[in-house]
């Protein structure tokens, strides 16, 4: 017989969630509720389902949940029951009563979608660009060569995988000039939880830290989380301007020198060299953070300041995340021989070691040659959209200047002496824009500007929202010296 309780349910065909999630919880709460009380039978599936008007598959799946979670328990040949133990709710306070499921999913806010990336949001890949199909057979090809064994546990490789390894070694030496072991190199998610170790293992409270300004972010978080202090140094039409002055001295350099994030300087090869040769006598680390030197298009390589150094200071960090896609979440680090064993020990603290089947996809993925492949054909979509972007930007008579144009996966544009780049781009966010100011990344006071990200985003869509680009800008900089000249005549005025 169904119970007042059970009849009063409610089941909706067009709701969010299934009809046996919805039945489910509104067991929950039922039982919760005390309804039903702890050994009491609950109707059979057949009887239940045909009160209810579903299925009875409906009715035995959503049984099956709350065996599963602990809530009914079956007794062989009698039907099942509310589980016995559930006599303990009675001691919950009255609040927590219920708490015990999920919400009505009537009740709930709308589920996130996943979505694409806002025009012009830096730092970008095109994903549509990647030989997904490739990477699944490249996936099924790996899981079939190293079987169930890859779905262990493998606490034996924190520093990743040595297929992984070994192949990156290979193309950091054929491209960047990295001459390592694979021992040398570190797997870890993403380049940010790298530079979190880092500043764990490097760090200690009160050290300081010469970093570009303005500069990464995101470097500044995991120096600051690890208690040191951050000593901006600043960045000019070369890259950084790195000053040994200030007592005390670094411990630890941040470069990003082959295209200087945000600005995209390119450091000389001349200064590449004193910044070695400062580090070196102050026994101080240098982080070479090489994020999108695949990204070349007019100029030539230099010299990766790994390949340059004599004295075992520099370690060179990376990322697949950005070169291929960000939900990858796979960066590395090429450390010197001191630090490797430390290094492990560390990441092996934080997560065990990395998801495994990624790693192995990507090392055949490198090892086959189609990682090149795929570099090379970004490499000449992206130029094109550069040149697009560039001509879109002159057409338009954007009030931006672009400096660097040779090279990444973002264009700074500076803005006129005296703009606020925040306010212009807050301007730029309400027409649905992302692109971050200038100052969002410095420090100290810098010259105003604007970071566009271009290579996520195809022709028509740069060509179309630069007109948007170019009618905010000029809106939001009268707005503002609109704004400017009302203060100063209210402060003239005594007002």
């Amino acid at each position: 017989m169904i119970t007042k309780a059970l009849s009063s349910i409610a089941l909706d065909q067009n709701a969010g969630a299934s009809l046996q999630t919805q039945l489910c919880l509104k067991l929950k709460a039922i039982i919760e509720a005390g309804s039903f009380k702890p050994a009491e039978p609950l109707p059979s599936s057949r009887e239940l389902a045909k009160d209810l008007h579903v299925s009875r598959n409906t009715v035995i799946a959503a049984y099956d949940r709350l065996v599963g979670e602990g809530y009914l328990e079956a007794k062989a040949r009698s039907g099942l029951f509310v589980t016995s133990s559930l006599a303990d709710l009675k001691h919950l306070p009255p609040h927590r009563k219920g708490t015990l499921s999920s919400a009505d999913p009537s009740t709930k806010s709308p589920v996130p979608r996943l979505d694409t990336p806002p025009p012009f949001r830096p730092c970008q890949p095109d994903v549509r660009l990647f030989p997904l199909a490739l990477w699944n057979r490249m996936r099924s090809r790996s899981l079939k060569e190293h079987g169930s064994r890859i779905l262990h546990y493998q606490s034996n490789f924190p520093a990743g995988l040595p297929a992984l390894r070994q192949s990156l070694a290979g193309y950091l030496r054929d491209s960047r000039g990295v001459r390592c072991d694979w021992r040398q190199i570190a797997i870890t998610t993403g380049s940010q939880q790298a530079l979190f170790l880092l500043a764990h293992l490097l760090l200690k409270p009160g050290d300081r830290v010469l970093m570009e300004d303005p500069g990464y972010l995101g470097a500044r978080l995991a120096w600051n989380s690890a208690g040191a202090s951050v000593q901006p140094a600043p960045v000019d039409e070369n890259g950084i301007v790195p000053s040994f002055r200030e007592s005390p001295s670094p411990s630890l350099v941040y470069t990003t020198p082959s295209r200087q994030f945000p600005t995209g300087a390119c450091l000389p090869l001349a200064r590449r060299a004193a910044l070695l040769d400062h580090a070196a006598k102050l026994s101080a680390w240098i982080i070479e953070d090489d994020y999108d030197s695949e990204f070349r298009y007019t100029r030539p390589p230099l010299p990766s300041l790994h390949s340059l150094d004599s004295s075992n200071r520099v370690i060179y960090l990376g990322s697949m995340s950005k070169v291929l896609f960000p939900s990858l979440r796979i960066g590395y680090l090429v450390l010197p021989d001191s630090l490797v064993d430390k290094f492990s020990s560390l990441r092996a603290v934080v997560d065990d070691h990395g998801p495994l089947i990624d790693q192995a996809t990507l090392a055949e993925f490198i090892s086959s040659g189609a990682f090149y492949t795929h570099i090379r054909r970004c490499r000449r979509e992206y130029v094109e959209r550069l040149s697009t972007f560039l001509r879109a930007a002159e057409h338009t008579a954007v009030p931006l200047v672009f400096p660097h144009t040779d090279g990444g996966m973002n264009l700074m544009g500076l803005l006129p002496p005296g703009t606020d780049d925040a306010f212009c781009s807050r301007e730029l966010k309400s027409a649905k824009l992302d692109i971050p100011p200038a100052s969002r990344y410095a420090i100290k006071t810098t010259k105003p500007g604007l970071l566009f990200g271009f290579t996520a985003f195809d022709h028509s869509t740069i060509r179309n929202l630069m007109r948007v680009v170019a009618d905010s800008l000029s809106f939001a900089i009268k707005k503002r010296s609109k704004v400017i000249k009302c203060h100063q005549s209210r402060f003239r005025t005594g007002g």
